[in-house]
């Protein structure tokens, strides 16, 4: 029967999980810098929508709505 390292294979385990949850964080971070850009371009595309019918004239670009992003739900 092979032999385990149970120190060696713990130190494996610890590295691959130190460098899992600084992928998942970056990946937070990423979407974090999304969500908040496409809140601002709903905000701006909200204001030009308003603009546009102020100015009566709104049959060259319809109105596509807003997007709506899901918040995460930590565990």
């Amino acid at each position: 029967m092979a032999d385990i390292n149970v120190d060696s294979d713990l130190e494996q385990v610890n590295k691959q999980l130190e460098t899992l949850v600084g992928q998942l964080n970056a990946v937070n971070t990423q979407r974090d810098q999304l969500t908040q850009q496409i809140h601002n371009l709903n905000g701006i595309a909200m204001y030009l929508r308003g603009k546009q019918n102020a100015d009566g004239d709104n049959s060259a670009i319809p109105d596509i709505g807003t997007i709506e992003v899901e918040p995460i739900q930590d565990d």
